[in-house]
């Protein structure tokens, strides 16, 4: 019986994460936390973005649900997406409305990401 309860509780939870497939479009806006004003544009030929480029597709699965706001971090603007890269998490946000809000979450490493993170640093 417990075996039966451990199977469909791991079953449970594979089922609420989701795969996630994306793609930047071939450039992207930059934006700091410290200046949202300041934009900064990426191309496939930046290290930043093919880091990011490269993780994304690295790590399409293992995305959560999510809502709210997360403070911190820097965000790329890429077609109807909005990524956050923050110390912790990596936010998925749609930008199609006239506020963006988030839809996925997945949690990184210490030091992951960090030519993203430290971008203008």
């Amino acid at each position: 019986m417990n075996k039966i309860i451990i199977l469909l509780l791991v079953v449970v939870l594979v089922s609420c994460s989701q795969s996630l497939d994306i793609q930047l479009e071939p450039e992207v806006s930059l934006f700091l936390n410290n200046d949202a004003e300041q934009r900064i544009r990426l191309t496939q030929k930046d290290a930043a973005y093919v880091v990011l480029n490269e993780w994304l597709h690295e790590n399409r699965t293992d995305w959560y649900a999510t809502s709210g706001r997360y403070p911190g971090g820097v965000y790329v603007k890429s077609g109807d997406n909005g990524i956050q890269v923050t110390e912790t998490r990596v936010v998925i946000y749609s930008t199609s409305g006239h506020e963006p809000k988030a839809l996925y979450i997945q949690s990184i490493k210490k030091g992951e990401l960090s030519r993203i993170r430290n971008f203008g640093k």
